[in-house]
């Protein structure tokens, strides 16, 4: 009988913004990573998948090590790549525009920089359907990015958005993978589950 794979995709947790475009994990990062180990005890994984970035790799770390699993690296899980020369987390957004368009939820007005959205929603569907094509009967977590994870889950719930949800850090989305003749079809479990009490807000989201 065809099996269903459990993709576990995950946000990483917060970066320390160092001026580059790939930062490391702050403390804060660090703890939430942990939180995220903690919120899945007791729940079987199998494999542990990060994109390339820093972040990434130092949110699957934790888990992995609790796991005994190594860390599979995967660059088809990366973040949207755009003319930016630094990462800008969206708690430090400097432009009013921006700001404004992200705290009333307009992600595609002025939020969104120009990126590759096309190449981003093509790669992330063959990833996610190929890494969940691969592990048939089993859970998987992979941990990639926010725009990312929002071009996917777009996709799967045929939202005519890019971005529709702001994904909490160290926050969950569940999907199961099934075969379908020679592609994968996706079925969707949940999105931006919180692993900690205030993941989905940042310093710009109100409480609540």
């Amino acid at each position: 009988m065809t099996q269903a794979c459990e993709i576990v995709l995950v946000r990483h947790a917060l970066p320390s913004p160092d001026g580059t475009l790939d930062p490391g994990l702050g403390d804060e990062g660090h703890s939430q990573a942990e939180a995220l180990v903690r919120h899945l005890e007791g729940v079987p994984v199998d494999a542990v998948y990060s994109s390339h970035l820093k972040r990434a790799v130092q949110t699957a770390t934790p888990l992995a090590a609790a796991r005994g699993l190594e860390v599979r690296i995967d660059e088809g899980l990366r973040e949207w790549v755009s003319n930016a020369t630094h990462y800008v987390g969206t708690e430090r957004l400097a432009d009013p525009a921006r700001t404004r368009a992200f705290v009333e939820g307009r992600f595609e007005d002025e939020f969104l920089p120009p990126h590759n959205a096309e190449e981003l929603r093509e790669s992330m569907i063959a990833t996610v359907g190929r890494i969940g094509l691969a592990h048939p009967g089993q859970r998987i977590v992979a941990v990639s990015h926010g725009g990312a994870s929002n071009t996917f889950l777009a996709h799967v719930v045929d939202s005519p958005r890019r971005f529709f949800f702001n994904p909490g850090y160290a926050s969950i989305s569940r999907v199961q993978v099934w075969p379908d003749g020679e592609g994968a079809r996706f079925v969707l479990v949940s999105i931006n589950e919180p692993v900690v009490a205030d993941a989905r807000h940042t310093d710009l989201m109100p409480g609540g």
